[in-house]
C-alpha cells in the first residue's frame, strides 16, 4: 500500500492543528511517557518510510546538523 498525500497538500509538507485541550492533557504527561511516544512515533515513522525517503531523511538530519555545528 502506498501513502499519498491529499491533493491539495501536494509539495507543501506536513501540517498538525493541536488544541488547546489537547495541550493541557501532553502536559500531564509524565517525562517516561512522552519519551515512550516519542520512541514510538519514530519506530512507526521509519516503518511507513521508503528508502528513499529514510535517506532524505538522514541527508536532512545531517545537514541540520552541520550547521548547528558552525553556529556554536
Amino acid at each position: 500500500m502506498e501513502i499519498k498525500p491529499k491533493l491539495e497538500n501536494a509539495n507543501k509538507g506536513f501540517h498538525y492543528t493541536v488544541t488547546d485541550e489537547q495541550l493541557k492533557e501532553h502536559q500531564k504527561k509524565s517525562v517516561e511517557e512522552i519519551l515512550m511516544w516519542i520512541e514510538e512515533t519514530s519506530k512507526f515513522i521509519y516503518e511507513v518510510q521508503t528508502p528513499e525517503e529514510r535517506l532524505r531523511s538522514k541527508l536532512a538530519k545531517q545537514f541540520n546538523n552541520d550547521v548547528i555545528k558552525r553556529l556554536i
